[in-house]
């Protein structure tokens, strides 16, 4: 069905794997919590528009017809958390371009069920989500669970965020965190990161330790013009001790950190798919859930060509 609006145009075969990902977890967590007496919560905060147009490769020898690129538009992640049975008792998505917001706002006509949408920054959003009643407070506290899916623009989620969520101790959190954004700020020499970059950086990892964690002194260099020596840093960790950094900075706010599902794009590792949860007492169940759903999509998140066939 063709959508009328705003189109939401992004992703590749390593978007519908996290998609999947994400879907295979909603269920196994509606289902683990269906009889529990919890009031249960899906929470996206960058939404979109609901869907998400792809261009598709279809034909060729195999399929006798010949090839040929069209689009088609596929379920984002509000509507394949909309389809998981049993359903959640509450969705909240926010997204702050205004028309993919207002997009949204058509979910309500065709489920059933208590929709939210918020039209406004992510970070701000969730907080003042988690500020107020039922969350922080009234008859029904304490009574909350919920999924809530980072799915960012970029670098755009703040660290503060990051310690809401794991200070509710009620939510798992699935958040898919920009390795190859992070890397791309991360000059050779410390003398190429700007104030701009030192901002970014510092509200994706809490600080600045990564510093300490990344660059090294390099042998001092005299000038032609300047015997001066000129002190330099320059950068010794590979991508994957900067990923490694990452899990052991989100080690600090969850008590449990999933294994990533690495997602490629291009042939290199551009995302990692993380679970979070500081939900003590759930652990053992949580993992449960996250490394079937890791095992099952890490073999084709780990093709540089990816194929990923079949249905839900």
């Amino acid at each position: 069905m063709a959508v009328k609006g705003v189109a939401h145009r992004f992703g590749g075969v390593w978007t519908e794997i996290k998609l999947r990902a994400l879907s295979d977890y909603l269920g196994f967590y509606q289902n683990a919590l269906k009889n529990q007496g919890f009031e249960t919560w899906y929470i996206d905060a960058f939404a979109g528009t609901g869907d998400r147009h792809a261009e598709l490769k279809q034909g060729g020898i195999f399929e006798n017809s010949p090839i040929e690129h069209v689009e088609r538009i596929l379920d984002g992640s509000a509507r394949k958390a909309l389809k998981i049975a049993p359903p959640f008792a509450h969705y909240w998505f926010a997204e702050q371009h205004r028309g993919r917001a207002r997009q949204l706002e058509n979910l309500k006509s065709e489920w059933p069920y208590d929709i939210q949408i918020r039209s406004g920054e992510a970070n701000i959003e969730l907080r003042n989500l988690f500020a107020s009643r039922p969350w922080a407070g009234g008859n029904s506290a304490g009574r909350q669970r919920g999924v809530v899916f980072l799915d960012p623009y970029g670098m755009s989620v703040d660290w503060e965020t990051l310690e809401v969520l794991a200070a509710t101790q009620k939510v798992d959190v699935w958040y898919l965190f920009p390795r190859a954004a992070v890397i791309h700020q991360l000059a050779n020499d410390i003398g190429g990161i700007d104030d701009g970059k030192r901002r970014a950086l510092a509200r994706i990892f809490g600080g600045d330790d990564w510093e300490d964690e990344f660059y090294r002194p390099t042998p001092a260099q005299r000038s032609l013009f300047d015997p001066a020596p000129v002190e330099r840093k320059g950068r010794h960790a590979t991508p994957e001790q900067i990923a490694a950094f990452a899990r052991k900075r989100l080690g600090k706010l969850f008590c449990y950190v999933s294994d990533p599902l690495p997602l490629i794009v291009n042939g290199h590792d551009y995302f990692e798919l993380y679970c979070l949860s500081n939900n003590r007492n759930a652990i053992s169940l949580i993992r449960k859930g996250v490394e079937h759903v890791i095992q099952k999509y890490m073999p084709a998140s780990r093709r540089k060509s990816a194929h990923l066939g079949g249905g839900q």
